[in-house]
């Protein structure tokens, strides 16, 4: 894999990056990934006093190229990816053993692409004071991070969260032919509530990178992690603490794109990235979240609402978000309207046996049972049975506890998203 042409433009408050990614080994067409980023104030987006460390506005990073592309070359076998310009060799290091953790967990060729450079990777001395970037999309796991971030840190640490960023392109927007504009601006809108009471600048994101070839299943179990980390690099121009709000509790590290022992390889000399919040699990935060009715109001989790529904509230993740704001104790939401969910839904949204969700849909039993869901609970628990059957019967490549289908990364297809 090539990648060239890096360029960077600033108008007005728009800044755009973009790089020309070119395969070697595949005959995949050439593409142009590009990462923009909107801010009512890009000239002093990320310069504090203070900051030693520092890139121009019109610097294309090529660590957000290479940390956002090295994940689709891996799966794909490339033998190399080649990238111009200068990057962070401890960002190059960081992906390599990246690799080591996505190839010990399978479905991942090997060796490593090796990663070569136009340029000398020096870094530059860093100094001066850092600040704290979050990601935020509306979900559980990143209101929870920023509610916990501002209780933990005062306002003048540099841990304390004074950046969202709100991609454009992952969930929303992810195929080229439908860009879901109507629904990015709606569940903005809802996010600019959330950030205005916490007095946090929201920098609106946009990238094309789930355009580019990948294949089944590799976005949720491998690249996601990566391809906020690239984000990241794309939209801080200073020296900053990034933090991801993990998604499942430490007993259960379930292989994912976004992990506890990976994430933090995705970080540069210049840019830190924190996987936050694995200490909790999932009904854990929605029991914190249920004393702050803003983010409550703007709780979005849902894969494919329409329009400027935030979410459609009958799919698995909707009627489970439901089920655990009702075990914390809410009852309706703006979100979702009534916590409550009629067994039916379960039947006809999840036919099924569950997968690695089941380690969330095991934690509500005690709950649901204490408020009289004896119904929904025998749901669930046969749900649960029969995706330990099917772990055992090899159908999962590995067992409830690491649960991640190694097989279905193995398929030979490509699909251009």
């Amino acid at each position: 894999m090539l990648i060239r042409n890096l360029a960077a433009t600033l108008k007005n408050n728009l800044r755009v990056l973009s790089a020309t990614v070119v395969w070697e080994d595949h005959d995949f067409p050439e593409q142009q990934l590009t990462f923009e980023i909107l801010s009512p104030d890009v000239d002093d987006q990320w310069t504090g006093p203070g900051d030693g460390f520092t890139l121009s506005s019109e610097d294309p990073n090529p660590d957000a190229f290479l940390t956002a592309c090295f994940p689709l070359a891996a799966v794909h076998g490339e033998a190399r990816v080649r990238i111009e310009g200068c990057v962070c060799p401890m960002l190059i290091e960081g992906l390599l053993t990246a690799h080591a953790w996505w190839s010990s967990w399978g479905g991942m060729p090997t060796p490593p692409p090796v990663i070569a450079t136009a340029a000398s990777n020096t870094s530059k001395a860093i100094s001066g004071r850092r600040r704290a970037v979050g990601f935020l999309s509306g979900g559980v796991d990143g209101l929870h991070m920023l509610l916990r971030n501002h209780r933990r840190y005062t306002k003048d640490d540099p841990a304390y969260i004074r950046d969202a960023l709100f991609i454009h392109g992952f969930d929303i927007g992810k195929r080229a032919r439908n860009p879901e504009t109507e629904r990015y601006h709606a569940a903005r809108r809802h996010l600019e509530r959330v950030t205005a009471e916490m007095g946090v600048r929201l920098i609106s994101c946009r990238t094309n990178l789930r355009h580019l070839p990948s294949k089944p299943d590799f976005w949720t179990y491998r690249h996601s992690g990566a391809a906020l980390a690239s984000v990241g690099h794309a939209a801080i121009l200073g020296s900053a603490f990034l933090f991801i709000g993990g998604t499942y509790h430490v007993s259960n590290p379930v292989p994912f794109g976004s992990h506890p022992a990976v994430d933090g390889l995705f970080s540069s000399q210049r840019v830190t990235i924190i996987h936050d919040g694995s200490r909790f699990s999932r009904l854990e935060k929605v029991r914190e979240l249920a004393t702050w009715p803003t983010a409550l109001a703007a709780l979005r989790v849902c894969p494919g609402s329409s329009g400027d529904r935030l979410n459609c509230g009958h799919c698995e993740k909707c009627l489970r978000t439901r089920l655990e704001l009702l075990a914390a104790g809410v009852t309706e939401t703006e979100a979702f309207g009534p916590s409550l969910t009629e067994v039916e839904l379960w039947q006809e949204a999840v036919p099924l046996p569950i997968a690695e969700t089941s380690l969330h849909h095991a934690e509500l039993l005690p709950a649901l049972r204490e408020r009289g869901c004896d119904a929904l609970c025998r749901v669930l628990e046969e749900k649960i049975a029969g995706y330990r059957r099917s772990a055992r019967e090899g159908e999962y490549a590995v067992g409830l506890d690491h649960q991640v289908n190694h097989n279905r990364l193995d398929v030979g297809r490509e699909s251009l998203v």
